[in-house]
């Protein structure tokens, strides 16, 4: 199983070359819009963050306060590793690499010009004046900035985060295509024969996950959760409170172990008071 993740900005050149690369590999497309329908049934829409778009205002502070980002990152990342199931795909969207970085073989892409060119394709491809097009492309990264860093606490531009870099500018999508369909057949990102069992251990823990997001006895729990399919074990670790330890223990059981295929938890905590 192999996965390509394409980012971009303000550009539409993001779906072009997905079809290009989807055409060579015959591998499908998969779009924000797959993986929300597909999240809907692990409680999603509760969030009410999968109704916005990335290029519309970030909530605010208090948002970040509370469960409904847990809740949104755990349903979508259940959903795209439902993907990954069932084979090769490529993303296209925004920021999916970030919930997949312990998936093996995933190859990120970013696709970026300048400024100039970034203007002239808004203008051209939206009939956008020039100076509505500037207006545009700022606002866009800086919702998509504010995005990253609402839900990611990161720099989504910065090339570190991505295996590959195409400047579209300079290189076709053709080209990139081309590129980017023998990046993913070499030796370099083949999949190891071990990568389906660590993905099946991963969509495991991260179901677990959403099945303690979806119980109020449970929502909002600092757990780390490991997982292996292969029997069935999940194994959790976290702190809890010295009053009420065992019932915090009792109600992670008691939501862990309606998640179809787990056999065996392991409860792994360590006991605080309330001023440690």
């Amino acid at each position: 199983m192999s996965i390509i993740t394409i980012s971009r900005g303000s550009l539409s050149a993001s779906a072009l070359l997905a079809a290009k690369v989807s055409a060579r590999l015959q591998w499908p497309v998969v779009t924000r819009e797959d993986v929300l329908s597909e999240a809907a049934k692990y409680g999603i829409k509760e969030t009410g963050l999968g109704e916005l778009s990335f290029v519309e205002k970030a909530p605010g502070f208090l948002d970040k306060m509370g469960d409904r980002k847990k809740q949104y990152l755990v349903c979508f990342q259940t959903a795209l590793l439902d993907f990954a199931l069932k084979g090769n795909f490529i993303y296209n969207g925004h920021l999916a690499q970030f919930l997949l970085t312990a998936v093996p073989s995933v190859v990120r892409i970013l696709l970026t010009a300048p400024e100039e060119f970034r203007i002239s394709s808004v203008m051209k491809e939206s009939r956008k004046s020039r100076e509505e097009a500037i207006s545009h492309i700022r606002l866009t990264d800086e919702r998509r900035q504010k995005w990253s860093h609402f839900l990611y606490g990161v720099n989504w531009r910065d090339p570190a985060f991505y295996d590959l870099v195409f400047n579209i500018e300079r290189i076709s999508i053709d080209l990139a295509a081309d590129i980017l369909a023998d990046v993913v057949s070499s030796k370099d990102f083949t999949p190891v024969r071990e990568g389906q069992q660590v993905l099946a251990d991963l969509h495991l823990a991260s179901l677990a996950k959403v099945h303690l997001q979806q119980s109020p006895r449970t929502r909002g729990s600092d757990l780390e959760i490991e997982a292996s399919a292969a029997d069935g074990t999940l194994t959790v670790k976290g702190s809890c409170p010295r009053v009420g330890a065992k019932m915090w223990e009792s109600d992670i059981r008691a939501v862990l172990s309606k998640v179809e295929g787990v056999n065996i938890i392991k409860v792994e905590k360590t006991v605080v008071g309330y001023y440690e």
